[in-house]
Formats: C-alpha cells, structure tokens, sequence
C-alpha cells in the first residue's frame, strides 16, 4: 500500500522545463494580425500554446491580481544566463482535475462524472460494510484505527519537531555564505562548501531517521514519518542548493564590481557580466539576500512545491470556502481508505500463507489501484491545493494527464510534479551538464568510451532513476523496518532498458494505444505483488510452505498476531 507513495523519475530530455516561452500568445496573435511573418513553431512554443488554451479557463478575479508577477516574460533587453535557462516555471494555473475551482469558476464540465464516481464510489461501501456486519457482527473494523492513532500526541510532537529542525538552513546560509564574516575556506564556489552542504543534510537524515527507529512506532506511524522526513530532507536540499548558486553569483558580482570600480573606463563584457548577475540575484520585485529570512522560508516549507525560488507567483485572497471544501474532502477520502484497507487489503494479506503469494496478488489487484487512486485525490487534490490557497501559491499544477503514461517514464514525470521539478533541477539537469562538459575531455579506458557513445540526456537519465531508486529503497526500509534483497530498488532500475527499448523499437514507438495498455496492466498486477513481497516475512509464518528467501530473511511473525504488527 505504501510502495509508491514517493513516486517520482527523470525528466525526458524533450520535456526539460523552460524558464518562458519567447512570445507570449497575445504577442503572435499581434504580429499575426499585423501582416509580419508569422513565427516557428517549435515544439517548446507548441507547449507554451497549449499552456496558455489550459490556462485560459482560470478564475481571473482571483489570480490576475498577483502580488508578484512571476510568469511574465523577460524582457528583450533583459540579459539571460544559463542558470535562468535551467530555472523551474512557475505559472498561476489550476490543477486540471480540480472540479472545485471548476465550481468557483461557474465550469460544470465534470461535476457529474464526480458526483457519479463518488456515487459508486459510497455504493459500494455499503455493501461492504453490510457484508463486515454480517460476518463480524459490527459494520467497520476498529484494530486498524487504533494502530493508527495510538501515540499520536508522540508522533505530532515528533512531526512537529522535525518541521521546526528543518529552520537551519536559513543561519547556515546567512552565517556561512553571505554573512559578513564569512569563512573563506567555506567559499560557495568551492567543492568544499558542496561536501559540507552534504555532511550537513546527511547528519539531519542520520538523526531523524534514527529517532524514528527508537520510538517503537507501529507501521502506520513510521510509514508517514519517514515519507514526511524524505519530503522534509527534498525542502532543505533544495534552499540550501539553490542559495548557494545565488550565493556564488553575488560573490562574483561583487568582485567584478570591484574590479571595475578600479579601472579608468568601463569594460562593456563586465558589465554586461554584471547585468546578468543582477537579472538573476533579483528576478522579479525581492533581490538576493534580503529573502534569507525565517518569514520567508516558513512560506516555502508552507507552499506545495519541492524547488524554492525567491518568489512565487502569489493569488490576491484566501477562499475560506475552498479551503473548507478541501478539508472536508481529506476527511472523506480518507474514511473510503481506511475502510478499503481494513476490510479488503489487510484480510487477503492475514491469509496470504493459506492461498499462496501470486493468488493473494491477484486478490490485491483492485484494492490497490483504488488505494492508489484515494491516494493520489487526496494529495494531490485536497491537501496540495488546500496549502496552495492557504499560502496564496497560484501555481496549482501539481500533476498532468498521468492516465495517458505510456511508460514510467512519463508516468513519473505527471503524476507527481512537484517531485518530478525537484529531479529536474537537482539530479537530472546538472548530471546532464557535468556529462556533457566532460565528454570533452580526453580520457582513456572504459569511461572514455562510455561518455563517447552514451548521450548526455541518457546519462541524466540513469542517474535521476538510480537516486530515485536509492530514495525508494531507504524510505521503506526505514518505515517496514527491513531490508527485502533491494526488490524495490532493482525493479525499478530494471526500467531503464524498457523504457530505451520503448523509444528506439520502431514497431513499439507508434502504439500509442498499446503502449498505454500494457504500462496500466504492469502497474495493476506489479504493485500489489510488491507489496506482498516486502510485507511477506510478517504475514507468513515460519512454518509455512511458502518459505523462501524473502520469509527467512526477515523476522516472522505469527499469522494470527501479524495483522497490525508489521
């Protein structure tokens, strides 16, 4: 149930994130109409368009007062480095699926294929809470929810303490990059001020991970502890790398300044040198380093996002009324979850030694894709776009079309965007930069000849899986508190050479429809199995017959004891 609750994957190269598009459709529109030539369409403006018809449908009362315009375009005559081309877009835009602000907009689109969903949706519950009462005596099975909430006043407080932790950052930045007193050894240029940014969020890791492994949590407990802890840990990376870029810019542009202010006549390349660095220590209204305050990262750790910039594009006003409707839609979705894993994935896993590991796969088929689908409406849906009108975040895009993926690739990269950004700025586009300044160097030996034939988006690629993989593998080792052979590591490295098979096989390449089929069909009958696999050792006993290397690797637990002992 809680396999892929940290999904994420690499960026393709063909879909790497632009800062802006060049025109604006307003302005093709005018130089269309003006008899000019009409403009190339290349395939990043297609998806400008196509952003501009999505966002076009969005409340304008309520996001074209922005308090920062962050998603106007650059002007002509304002200069651009390469650390602006490899900038994350932030755009005011609604989430797609979002009927709510559909509602507030007076959109009735979808509101009946919701109101039928959920229709279904509460049928079929009766019916299986009818059928528990038939059989058990009472409608809803009560051991799962006091696994969930005992020690909760232990859990909220430790949450609450690891939120709170997370605040270093800001001294760290301040004290050792762009305080006054600065350590020269500590240059943010230097790959020493990268090793100890690394000791840094490693050290924070080690200690909250190993708190949680000595409070003596349920599986319920630890399984969010760890997710929020790796959410938490994705937040501090991200200030503290994209504070030391900006760090490492203001340090150059001082010294340039410097070493202009003592020349007769003005060198035309510095100062061009310095415009560029000014358009990117102050991007949009707030510059570089007044935003190093507690006020401003508590908006970031506050706002549905893993990337941090110095300012978002904002909304004028909080809809109390929104905020209530989301509330109450994480309350409700919820009560489905509880009652859809109570009653039919933990039953099929307490038998899962009577009927055997591939049938109890099967079994868990349907209930998973809908703990998947609860899962994904109540992230994404109530919780993201609850905090984002709670903060004024106005870019509500927190996924895309993840039901027409044809493979992982694009399913990693639309189901879960604000991941998916973090990835793309963090691992894939600086391991894509490293691999191709590199190739230019000569070398001899087997990395020579790999950097030669292996193209720099490919080896981003590799690597953004294998990081994604390792976060994978730790999380949920730490939450079920045992290690199962790396299943979860090596499945998921597997999809490499799927998904290059998938690109390069012409055949393949063209079947969109059979593409999307069979991607579906493995993730319906893959996800369950992997959750059998990694939760066998505690649901099958040591004198099954289904004993194998997963079941005598871990530490088993009597069949009858193992429901909520995980």
């Amino acid at each position: 149930m809680f396999v892929s609750q940290v999904a994420d994957g690499p960026p393709s190269s063909h879909d790497s994130p632009q800062l802006r598009p060049q025109m604006t459709r307003g302005e093709i529109e005018s130089a269309l109409a003006s008899g000019s030539s009409p403009p190339v369409f290349t395939s990043s403006l297609r998806r400008s368009l196509r952003n501009d018809r999505d966002d076009s449908a969005l409340d304008q009362n309520h996001l074209s007062h922005r308090k920062t315009d962050c998603s106007q375009p650059l002007s002509s005559n304002e200069p651009e480095t390469k650390e602006r081309k490899n900038q994350i877009c932030f755009q005011p835009r609604a989430s797609i699926l979002d009927y709510t602000e559909l509602m507030y907009q007076g959109s009735d689109r979808i509101r009946g294929l919701v109101t039928c969903f959920w229709t279904i949706i509460g049928a079929y519950l009766i019916s299986l809470l009818l059928s528990h009462y038939e059989n058990n005596g009472e409608f809803l099975s009560r051991g799962l929810a006091s696994l969930i909430f005992s020690r909760g006043t232990d859990l909220i407080l430790s949450d609450l303490a690891l939120v709170l932790s997370t605040s270093f950052v800001v001294p760290f930045v301040r004290v050792l990059w762009i305080g006054r007193w600065q350590p020269r050894f500590l240059d943010p240029r230097h790959s020493r001020s990268m090793i100890f940014q690394a000791v840094a969020e490693i050290g924070w890791l080690v200690v909250w991970y190993t708190w949680q492994g000595t409070r003596g949590w349920p599986w319920s407990q630890r399984c969010f502890f760890s997710l929020h802890t790796a959410v938490n840990w994705m937040k501090v990376h991200s200030y503290l790398s994209t504070n030391r870029r900006l760090a490492c810019s203001l340090r150059t542009r001082n010294e340039l300044e410097g070493l202009q202010s003592t020349r007769k006549e003005q060198n035309k390349v510095t100062c061009m040198q310095i415009k560029a660095l000014d358009a990117e220590l102050c991007p949009y209204m707030v510059r570089f380093p007044e935003t190093q305050t507690l006020s401003n990262y508590a908006m970031f750790q506050l706002c549905p996002t893993l990337v941090y910039e110095i300012e978002y594009p904002r909304t004028s006003r909080i809809r109390w009324g929104y905020v209530a409707e989301k509330m109450a839609g994480t309350v409700g979705i919820f009560i489905v979850f509880y009652i859809v894993v109570a009653h039919l994935v933990i039953p099929h896993l307490e038998r899962m030694h009577e009927v055997g590991l591939l049938l109890t796969t099967v079994h868990l088929m349907g209930p998973m894709a809908t703990c998947w689908l609860l899962f994904f409406f109540i992230t994404f849906d109530s919780i993201a776009n609850g905090f984002a009108e709670l903060t004024c975040f106005a870019d509500r895009r927190f996924y895309d079309d993840w039901w027409n993926a044809r493979g992982l690739d694009e399913f990693s990269r639309k189901w879960n965007r604000p991941v998916h950004m973090f990835l793309a700025r963090h691992i894939y586009m600086p391991v894509r930069e490293l691999w191709k300044n590199s190739r230019d160097v000569k070398r001899s030996g087997f990395i020579s000849r790999l950097q030669k034939n292996m193209p720099p988006s490919v080896a981003a690629m590799a690597a953004t899986f294998f990081f994604s993989s390792i976060l994978h593998e730790v999380t949920i080792v730490v939450a079920c508190h045992r290690w199962n052979h790396g299943v979860f590591f090596f499945s998921q490295m597997l999809q490499i050479p799927v998904i290059l098979f998938a690109e390069r096989a012409a055949w393949f390449r063209g079947q969109q429809a059979l593409r999307n089929w069979s991607f579906w069909l493995s993730m319906v009958f893959f996800q369950p199995l992997l959750l059998c696999l990694y939760t066998y050792g505690a649901f099958v006993p040591k004198s099954s017959s289904l004993q194998g290397p997963i079941a005598t690797s871990t530490t088993a637990i009597p069949a009858a004891n193992a429901t909520y002992s995980l």
